[in-house]
This record gives structure tokens, sequence and C-alpha cells, in this order.
């Protein structure tokens, strides 16, 4: 907040660019901070100009970060202190002269702006990981090291430094090709899961809808993982569309009622979804409790543009199901729950793939599900790299399109 404010008050504006206005800030903070304070401070770090504090705290953040150090001792941080100053010109040779003056510069840096500080006696952190993702993405781009970043593409706590440095480069055209093509090879040689994606897009595209294909994508995503999920988790849960963990909840809003009420096709794979997840959960709990929600998920799904045969599947399964209606509901679902479930599961899944071209059993090992989750928070760390108002080429975008990303965002190149 004090960087902020601090930004503001020199500037009267924030810059739209977040790795800008990190850099503007801390400019002006280093600047400007002690002489409001009217705060005299030691020699040896007074000599330090802005351009030489920023280089100093830069080597710190990727050397800590890099190591996936957030808290780190002082005699650590003083060495890497030493090795930086010891190269400044009219600087101390001495060792010991040299680790005083790096004990000097340590205490002004977190007495001067609180960018580090002491967390316990002799143990000291960024004050907040935002500076140290700034500082890791700034040495990151004085180095040109793409290599080294695009090497962690599928480090989760690398992500703020690769929108960062994204937005510090002043062309990041080798920046993305080369995450494209880290992208590409994470799948080469899986045959299997490139088949899902290609089944994916071909599913996506024949189906007649206003909605953006990346978001028609998105939802037989969701409808997919749902049937997944239907295989393994042993608890109750709404019969409805659910959020997945690989998700983070960010795509709820493209499977509300609108999208799948405007078309059959995807109404009626919305439906048969459904009434297979209450027909599981009511196996899993052993009651009849949402067998008849299944039979009305059924009864929605046959009031869809269907053909004859698809309309005289759908009403034998739903006679097979259980129902509170029924004279011998008791019995018929006794019968059900011990001999008749599977069957029955088997059946709406074979009418769902011959009529829908939906519901395969891919049967992805844990490699391959693991392998497809760094897929796609890869492609969705780059979709949201070239949102971050990055410099790119026409020519980078046309020559290296956009992979799919099921997160549903577009370029605003694309839009």
């Amino acid at each position: 907040m004090t960087l902020l404010c601090i930004e503001f008050e020199d500037s009267g504006e924030f810059p739209a660019n977040r790795a800008e206005l990190y850099s503007r800030a801390i400019h002006t903070l280093l600047r400007k901070w002690d002489a409001k304070r009217r705060i005299v401070r030691e020699q040896v770090y007074k000599k330090l100009s802005v351009q030489r504090k920023e280089d100093l705290l830069s080597k710190i953040g990727f050397t800590t970060f890099e190591r996936g150090r957030y808290l780190f001792k002082q005699r650590e941080i003083e060495r890497y202190i030493a090795d930086y100053i010891r190269n400044l010109p009219d600087a101390k040779t001495d060792p010991d002269a040299l680790l005083l003056d790096s004990d000097e510069v340590l205490k002004s840096i977190e007495a001067q702006h609180g960018l580090l500080v002491e967390r316990a006696r002799g143990i000291y952190s960024f004050s907040h990981l935002t500076f140290q993702e700034y500082f890791t993405a700034r040495e990151i781009v004085a180095k040109s090291d793409i290599d080294l970043l695009v090497s962690k593409m599928t480090e989760k706590h690398w992500r703020e430094v690769f929108l960062l440095t994204a937005g510090m480069m002043r062309n990041a055209d080798e920046l993305v090709q080369q995450m494209k093509q880290k992208i590409d090879d994470l799948l080469a040689g899986y045959e299997k899961l490139q088949q899902f994606l290609i089944w994916l897009d071909e599913k996506a595209r024949s189906v007649k809808s206003p909605k953006k294909l990346v978001i028609v994508r998105t939802f037989y995503l969701n409808l997919f993982y749902s049937l997944e999920l239907d295989q393994r988790i042993n608890s109750v849960f709404h019969p409805t569309i659910i959020d997945f963990p690989m998700f983070n909840g960010e795509s709820s809003q493209l499977v509300e009622k609108d999208i799948y009420s405007s078309n059959d096709m995807m109404s009626l794979d919305y439906w048969l979804t459904s009434a297979l997840e209450c027909v599981i959960v009511a196996v899993w709990n052993d009651t009849e409790a949402y067998f008849d929600e299944a039979v009305w998920c059924l009864s929605d799904a046959s009031r869809c543009n269907l053909s004859l045969e698809l309309q005289k599947a759908l009403g034998k399964l739903s006679k097979a199901l259980p129902f509170s209606g029924d004279q011998d509901a008791f019995n018929k679902c006794n019968l059900f729950l011990n001999s008749e479930r599977y069957i029955w599961i088997k059946g709406l899944r074979n009418v769902m793939m011959q009529y829908c071209n939906f519901g395969h059993n891919w049967q992805f090992s844990k490699k391959q599900e693991q392998l497809f989750q760094q897929y796609y928070e890869a492609n969705k760390l780059l979709v949201n790299c070239l949102n971050s108002d990055c410099y790119i080429s026409v020519e980078t975008i046309a020559r290296k399109p956009i992979p799919y990303c099921p997160e549903g965002v577009t370029s605003s190149r694309q839009r």
C-alpha cells in the first residue's frame, strides 16, 4: 500500500502495465523515501545509486527465489551483498571490512524502505513475495535468461515471475515462442492425450452454438471431468456440473444455464451427464433418493430435438430406473442396486457414445492426468502472459497462434 501511494503521489496515476507500476514505484521509493523523512544513511549505502540498489535487490531476489528460498539467514544475505559491492569502485577488499559494510547495507535496506525485513533473529525475507518475484523477473530480463525461465513453466510458484517478465521485456516474442514450444513438447509422444484434444475440439466444432468455440470446449471439458470424477469420488454431491480443482472455480460461469439451454446438443449432453451422476451417487450411497432426479434429467433430455431411435433408447433407460411413483418402488430399487446398476450405467454411456460422440471412457493413467493438468496450466499461463500488456509483434501472433486453452481467455489481439 505504501508503494502504491508513493507512486500515485509522484505521478498522479497508475500505469496499465503491472511490471511498470512496480518499477516506477520502487524507483520512487528508493529515490525519495529518505529525503521525505529526512533520514541520513550510512556512507557505504549512500554511495549506491538507485540503479545499484535495484541491481543488488535483483541479485538477492533471483538467487533466493531460484533456490526456492523465501526465508534466508542474515549471513547468507550478507554474502550476496558482499559479492556485489566488492566489484564497485572504491570498494574495500579486506574480507572483514567488506562483511561489516555488507551488514551496514543490509540494515540500511531494511530501515530505508522495508523491502527486506528481519522475521526472526538473524532470519530475513522480502517483506512481500511480490517484491521477490518482481526483482527475480528484473534479473531474468537483465540477463536475458529466457531458457531458465521457460524451464520453470510447469512450476506454479513461477507464474507471477512469467507475467512480470513478459511485461518488462522490450519485445516478448522470444519468450512467447519458447513457451509455445515447451507446451507442444509436453504432449509429444503421448498419442492418447493428443487424440483426446482432437476429439474435444471436433466435438465442440460439431455443436452449432452462438457461444465462442473456446467456451464450448470448456463446457465439454467440464462434462468430461464430471464423468471422470463420477468413477472416483466416494461422497455425495449435488447432481450438476461441478468445479474441478484444475479450474480453481474460474470456469463456473461457463456452465451457467444460458449456455446449455440455448442449444439442443449441449442441453442433451448436459442432462445425460447429470442423469448418470444421479444414478452413480445413488449407487454409492445405497439410496433411492437420487433416482427420481435421474428420471427427471432423462425427461429433460427427451425434450431436445432427438431422433426416434434415441428417444426410444432414453425411454427404455428411464423405465429401467426405480421411481418413487412405482407401485413396487422398494423392490425395484433393491434389484437395481444389487444386479442392474452396472448394466444401466454402461448402457447410458453406450447411448452417449453412439448418438452424441460423448461419454467415452478414456481411462487416463495417473501420469497422463498429471501431464494434462500441466498442459492446461501452461496454456493458461501463456494466454495470461499475452494479456499482460506485453509487447509482441503482429508477425509472431500470426505465426504462432494461441494454443487450445480451456480457460476461455483469448488474446486482446484476437478478440
